[in-house]
């Protein structure tokens, strides 16, 4: 044990010993690697090191939904729809009889047509049923996680079996030709009889799938493309340290990482200054009630954004913030200021002293907001001496991709990150925060 903790140790006042780590350490981050082999230390400052290093991450997944949807809408709404009007006029209307047959008809031919269109057909349109109905569950659905290459499989099964269906109706087409009655399909040419209204669409059939298969193969074949199909895995980072913030994606290499490593990406700096959330309503009416204040006592208004960034406190972990949770006022360097208040509370009205001196400084010209729990957390500072106030480092970071709000695990170098953990934090025992 080294001297200083050796000297640390004999503090007994755990309130004294939390002083002078405050004083001594600014950040949390700090205190965590000068305390980390000292188990006397961690137990006196009862330091929940899950807190420091606390997120929760949603996963979801992302599909390209553009070219799937079209040729199903498509292929169900002009295909399905009428092959569904020629089962139910056959049903209804029936479809060969003594009057439209020729004497001496292929007893065959009319039995392969009778099986085409009593069973084959219904076995068709329910295949396709089910195909539509899983085709859109897996749109929708943000479980449901589809390779490019099993698609390719599924497509090629659909295809085959439409191609096959389509062969069978051409079949069936040249029996009907030569069974029916001659003279009936003459004066069906000539749209002057009813009695084979099953002929026109037959027809119909046969002009319209020789299309609808080419379009089929061009797509889903010649044009088919993995990545495009590929069904994207994606992890939301939706909180930070109890700390709500707009869902921020990691792509599916974030799942490969250990969880030490995931730790190092989320809690990086230049990544944390990335990070958004948006004021709610009651936020910006709470904004409005201190402007008001400001204004009556000749005071300008304090600026802020609905879309804001993390701010300093919570990116740099404040120590004093940390060892004393009970306090509603907290003073940092650069006359930053931290008021933590209960939400029911602050929307009434303002009464504690202390605080409205702190919203009526001409010194500070900007606020922001953010809830955590059951309290507002309200930063008041002047933007001149905001301590992350660097958004032109944040551009010029190369790691990141500022402008798609989304970090790109490929092009970091976990091993190399200026803002690793020191290796003495590994002797403590991080309870890490898992995926939700």
């Amino acid at each position: 044990m080294n001297e200083k903790h050796s000297l640390l140790n004999k503090i007994k006042s755990n309130y004294i010993l939390k002083d002078i780590l405050s004083l001594a350490f600014r950040n949390m981050k700090s205190v965590l690697k000068f305390v980390a082999y000292d188990k006397v230390l961690l137990q006196k400052l009862d330091i929940n090191i899950k807190e420091q290093f606390d997120y929760k991450i949603r996963s979801t997944i992302k599909k390209d939904v553009g070219l799937i949807t079209v040729p199903i809408a498509i292929d169900f709404l002009g295909y399905y729809i009428y092959l569904i009007i020629y089962d139910i006029m056959f049903y209804i209307r029936g479809k060969f009889n003594d009057k439209n047959l020729e004497k001496g008809y292929d007893k065959k031919k009319k039995n392969y047509i009778d099986i085409m269109d009593n069973y084959i057909l219904l076995i068709y349109l329910v295949f396709l049923l089910i195909y539509y109905i899983l085709s859109i569950l897996s749109i929708i659905s943000d479980k449901i996680l589809i390779k490019g290459k099993k698609k390719f499989i599924i497509y090629k099964i659909i295809f085959f079996i439409n191609l096959l269906y389509y062969i069978s109706h051409i079949i069936k087409f040249f029996f009907t030709e030569a069974i029916i009655n001659k003279e009936l399909k003459e004066k069906n040419e000539k749209k002057s009889v009813k009695l084979l209204w099953f002929y026109d669409f037959d027809i119909a059939i046969l002009g319209f799938m020789p299309i609808y298969l080419l379009l089929y193969f061009l797509l889903y074949f010649v044009g088919f493309d993995e990545d495009k199909f590929d069904d994207k895995k994606l992890y939301i980072l939706n909180q930070i340290n109890g700390f709500d913030i707009f869902g921020f994606e990691f792509n599916s290499e974030f799942e490969n990482l250990n969880d030490k490593n995931k730790l190092r990406i989320i809690f990086k700096k230049e990544n944390m200054r990335i990070y958004e959330y948006k004021l709610n309503y009651s936020q910006i009416k709470l904004i409005d009630k201190i402007n008001e204040l400001r204004k009556q006592n000749n005071i300008p208004e304090l600026n802020y954004d609905i879309w804001q960034k993390l701010p300093d406190y919570i990116i740099n972990n404040k120590t004093e913030l940390i060892f004393y949770k009970e306090k509603d006022i907290y003073k940092f360097p650069n006359n930053y200021y931290l008021i933590k208040y209960p939400i029911s509370e602050f929307q009434s009205e303002i009464k504690d002293k202390n605080i409205i001196n702190i919203l009526k400084s001409d010194f500070l010209d900007r606020i922001n907001i953010m809830r955590k729990d059951n309290y507002e957390y309200i930063a008041l500072y002047n933007n001149q001496f905001n301590e992350n106030n660097n958004d032109e480092n944040n551009k010029n970071n190369k790691n990141i991709n500022i402008n798609s709000s989304k970090i790109d695990l490929s092009q970091i170098n976990i091993a190399n990150t200026e803002d690793k953990f020191d290796e003495h934090v590994q002797l403590v025992n991080l309870s890490l925060a898992r995926i939700n």
